[in-house]
């Protein structure tokens, strides 16, 4: 199935645009630090090869659920954007 221009535009500006935005963020990069530190605590504890996966399983699953969200919450306020332009008459619906 095609996306849309709707999809198109989601996908870009989760994807790519928000990069260079939260780059320059600086709780962003705050978080990011302290991701850094976490990942030097976790690769001295000595898991086990199947005990490494399971934790990589789990900050997969974590982390594809917040991409998931912010797709969501994304189109949810370009929707909401949307509306609101039409309520005030600046633009028309389709």
């Amino acid at each position: 199935m095609e996306d849309n221009i709707f999809d198109i535009i989601t996908n870009y500006s989760v994807n790519e645009g928000i990069n260079k935005i939260s780059l320059e963020d600086e709780e962003y990069r705050k978080i990011q630090k302290e991701i850094d530190e976490k990942i030097k605590r976790y690769k001295q504890l000595g898991l086990t090869k199947e005990q490494r996966l399971e934790v990589d399983r789990l900050i997969s699953a974590h982390t594809a659920s917040g991409a998931c969200y912010g797709r969501i919450t994304y189109r949810k306020g370009f929707h909401d954007c949307v509306s609101l332009l039409q309520e005030m008459g600046l633009i028309r619906a389709a």
